[in-house]
């Protein structure tokens, strides 16, 4: 699954959270509304950060020539270093397990604008068929209650992506758990879950 259609998950997902907010502006026309990627951080402080392990189980038999076991292991270190009415900036590190150790890539930022077009969230919110609920979640040795979003997602390439999301305020970036299964031709060809397991919210 690329970066880019995880960040349309993100969005699109949580769309039923957002697409009731009133419009503030436009562009070239088209009504804006809050960005839920951004909002997702606009009520912390700089230097806020979560630790998200993430486990994703491939489908190729092949796949355990190249990873342990045939399962990516990946951590994600994420910290707001910039926050403001048009943007929040978040620095990712990724830590990802080798057979013999851990490679740690270069520290990446993500950019999310305070405002994004209405209509392109509402687009891929309805093709997902998004519905939401309530769950509790115990993270930190500390039971949750968070806000649930799950769907399906079609891709151009023919795949299907079956996602659900835990949501909670408390979280700096508020997405607690992920979890994902990929399909091609009806079989399945990677099941990815994310999970917080550390959290800080800045002074």
């Amino acid at each position: 699954m690329t970066s880019c259609l995880r960040s349309l998950v993100a969005v699109g997902v949580v769309l039923g959270l957002a697409a009731g907010a009133s419009t503030r502006a436009q562009e070239g026309g088209a009504p804006l509304v809050e960005n839920p990627l951004y909002k997702f951080w606009s009520s912390f402080k700089v230097g806020s950060t979560n630790v998200c392990q993430e486990t994703t189980k491939l489908g190729d038999p092949s796949s355990k020539l190249w990873t342990p076991d045939g399962v990516a292991d990946r951590r994600l270190t994420s910290k707001l270093v910039e926050i403001n009415e048009k943007h929040a900036v978040v620095e990712v590190v990724v830590t990802e397990r080798e057979f013999l150790g851990y490679v740690q890539a270069a520290p990446t930022r993500h950019i999310y604008p305070a405002k994004v077009r209405k209509q392109d969230l509402v687009q891929f919110f309805q093709e997902s068929g998004a519905t939401t609920g309530e769950d509790t979640l115990k993270v930190e040795d500390k039971d949750m209650k968070v806000r649930t979003v799950a769907g399906t997602i079609k891709s151009p390439d023919g795949q299907e992506v079956e996602y659900k999301l835990w949501i909670s305020d408390e979280v700096p970036g508020s997405i607690v758990k992920k979890m994902r299964t990929t399909r091609a031709k009806g079989e399945v060809i990677a099941e990815t879950t994310s999970t917080v397991v550390a959290c800080k919210k800045a002074d």
